[in-house]
């Protein structure tokens, strides 16, 4: 199974929604956005939770869904993409077998002319039964560059934990809970 990154992989993401986004504008003469359905992605990868303390790894399944919508001014020029990311996985501690549901669903916006970001919705979440959840990223936050946060609301522990490695280390340790 392959190791990959969640912000490496929401960075390949959005950069290719980005450039789809382009693609169509290029060949677009009028002013109505456009809209192209990127399809269903399957995945499959395995996060080793040594580097946590444990002693297993995270084996992930799941799948993807990407749309983006394209908005162009009187010219035909793109102002605005909008890419429309939704996942679900089920993440499994390769010892104990124990699983958790994980999932997200997120708008993310880039506004072309101010070369803000913004991500709107429940960028991950998971939850144990019976429990409650482990994992809550959810609400708005506007970057103004890469990485840089000009405004946030809602309640955001992914965000703010730094890396992508974060987000492993909190899958990691939720699987590893009794």
């Amino acid at each position: 199974m392959k190791c990959i990154t969640w912000r490496g992989r929401g960075f390949a993401i959005a950069t290719v929604a980005l450039a789809a986004g382009l693609v169509a504008a290029a060949g677009a003469g009028a002013a109505p956005p456009t809209r192209e359905d990127l399809g269903v992605f399957p995945y499959e990868f395995s996060v080793d939770c040594s580097p946590y303390g444990f002693a297993f790894a995270n084996n992930v399944l799941g799948q993807e869904s990407l749309w983006v919508e394209t908005f162009y001014d009187t010219d035909g020029n793109p102002v605005k993409i909008v890419v429309h990311d939704s996942f679900t996985e089920t993440d499994t501690n390769s010892v104990t077998g124990k699983t958790l549901p994980f999932g997200g669903q997120i708008v993310e916006t880039f506004d072309l002319v101010s070369g803000t970001r913004t991500v709107v919705g429940k960028e991950f979440l998971m939850t144990e039964p019976g429990k409650g959840v482990i994992i809550h990223d959810v609400g708005r936050v506007v970057f103004d560059a890469p990485f840089h946060v000009s405004f946030e609301a809602g309640r955001h522990n992914v965000l703010h934990g730094g890396t992508g490695s974060h987000l492993d280390q909190l899958a990691c340790s939720a699987l590893a809970a009794d």
